[in-house]
């Protein structure tokens, strides 16, 4: 059950990643492929100060976050967690060929909300263990 919830958050967030534009995905589906993309979006400051523009990151930490709950088990396993931090690198890295635009600092986003959710997972795994008065094991 755990990896069909991890398989269909990853279809999630890949469709996210590779539609044209997020905030129509109900009512504009589409995918634009772009074999050429423009790689140095990468360092493309962006607007910080805008509304959308904070939701968008939220969304980005939060979506990473989900992934890295469900993955590493609430914090069991530390290869869910390395595999949300890479399956963020590589949706930013196929962005430019959908359209979109790919960044570094939200690679980093991505991590930061996939470390946060192993943290908390694994204190929370570490507590029930006290709790329960069996030692924690991780991978």
């Amino acid at each position: 059950m755990r990896r069909t919830a991890i398989l269909a958050w990853c279809i999630l967030l890949f469709l996210g990643t590779c539609v044209k534009d997020v905030r129509h995905i109900l009512t504009d589906f589409q995918f634009v492929m772009n074999f050429h993309p423009e790689w140095s979006e990468f360092l493309h400051k962006d607007n910080y100060r805008s509304t959308s523009y904070i939701i968008q990151k939220i969304g980005h930490f939060g979506g990473f976050f989900v992934l890295s709950a469900l993955a590493s088990n609430l914090g069991r396993y530390k290869s869910g967690l390395m595999f949300a931090i890479g399956y963020g690198i590589f949706t930013e890295l196929i962005q430019p060929f959908f359209s979109r635009d790919g960044r570094i600092l939200d690679m980093f986003i991505d991590a930061a909300g996939a470390v946060l959710a192993y943290i908390i997972g694994s204190r929370i795994s570490r507590d029930n263990h006290l709790i329960n008065g069996k030692k924690s094991t991780r991978n």
